[in-house]
C-alpha cells in the first residue's frame, strides 16, 4: 500500500460521508413512517384506556398528580362518549373510562351523573349506571346532588320506571345539602304513584309547610286534597297519573353538572 493510500482522508471528506450517511439514514426513516401510516391500522387515542387494569393501579403512575391525570380523563371521557354516539353507539369501555376517572376524582360529582345516564340511556346497561352511581354516593355520602340523581336514574329506568327505589333516594336527597324542595316533590310523586299513598300525603305535607316556593305549596295543597278523597272513597288509583316514557337527553359539549335535561313531575 502506497503512503498516500495510507494518509488521514481529509476533514471535508469525512464531513460529506457523514452527511450523506445522515441523509440517507433520514430518507428511509421517513419512507417507513409513510408506509406505517398507511398499511398500518390506525390506533384511536382513546383506546388505550381501554387497557388500564384499573383506577387503583393508575393513581400511582399519576406520580402525585391525580388532579391533572383526573383532568385528562375526563376530557378522553367525553371524547369517547362523542366519538361512538357519532359513529357506532357502542359504548363497551364507557363504564371502564368513567371509573377510571371517578377512582383518580372520587368527588368529582358531574363525572358520575354524566357518565351514569349515558350509559344508561345510550350504553342500554342499567346495572353499570348503577353502579356507578352507588359508587359516587358510597365515596360522597353527603351529597344531596348525587343521592337526588341516584333517584332519578331510576325514576327514568329504561324498560321500566323503579318509582319505589326512585322514592327511597329522593327522600334520601331531602334530608342532605342540596336541593331538598324539588327532592321532596320527586319522593312524593313516587310515593303517589307506586301504591303508597299515606307516605305521599306526608310528603306532600312537608312540602307544603317548608316550601319557600307559593306554586309548591300550592301543588302540594291540591295533591294532598286528591289523596285525602281517593284514600276516603278507597280508590287509590285515582291518584296515580298517567306517566309518559321517560327520557333523558345528554348534551355532550354541556359544562360540567349540566349534562342532563329531565322531565319533571
Amino acid at each position: 500500500m502506497s503512503a498516500l493510500a495510507r494518509a488521514p482522508q481529509p476533514l471535508r471528506v469525512r464531513q460529506a460521508v457523514a452527511w450523506a450517511l445522515a441523509l440517507a439514514l433520514g430518507a428511509a426513516v421517513f419512507q417507513l413512517a409513510n408506509w406505517s401510516w398507511t398499511a398500518l391500522p390506525r390506533v384511536s387515542p382513546l383506546e388505550e384506556l381501554a387497557y388500564y387494569p384499573s383506577g387503583q393501579h393508575v393513581r400511582p403512575a399519576t406520580l402525585g398528580h391525580e388532579e391533572t391525570a383526573a383532568d385528562l380523563a375526563w376530557i378522553r371521557a367525553i371524547q369517547y362518549y362523542g366519538q361512538h354516539r357519532r359513529t357506532d353507539n357502542r359504548f363497551d369501555h364507557l363504564y371502564h373510562v368513567f371509573d377510571i376517572l371517578t377512582t383518580l376524582a372520587p368527588g368529582f360529582e358531574s363525572a358520575y351523573v354524566f357518565g351514569a345516564f349515558a350509559l344508561a340511556q345510550e350504553g342500554r346497561n342499567f346495572p353499570f349506571a348503577e353502579a356507578l352511581m352507588l359508587k359516587g354516593l358510597d365515596r360522597n355520602p353527603r351529597s344531596g346532588r348525587l343521592a337526588f340523581e341516584l333517584g332519578f336514574l331510576y325514576y327514568v329506568k329504561p324498560n321500566g320506571r323503579d318509582l319505589g327505589r326512585a322514592a327511597e333516594y329522593f327522600e334520601l336527597a331531602a334530608l342532605l345539602p342540596g336541593r331538598r324542595d324539588v327532592a321532596r316533590r320527586f319522593a312524593a310523586f313516587c310515593r303517589q304513584n307506586s301504591g303508597s299513598p299515606a307516605v305521599a300525603y306526608a310528603l306532600w305535607q312537608q312540602v307544603r309547610e317548608t316550601s319557600p316556593n307559593a306554586y309548591l305549596r300550592e301543588l302540594a295543597e291540591r295533591e294532598m286534597a286528591r289523596i285525602h278523597d281517593a284514600m276516603a272513597a278507597g280508590r287509590n288509583d285515582l291518584v296515580r297519573s298517567r306517566l309518559s316514557t321517560p327520557v333523558v337527553l345528554l348534551r355532550e359539549s354541556a359544562p360540567a353538572g349540566q349534562g342532563t335535561k329531565r322531565n319533571a313531575p
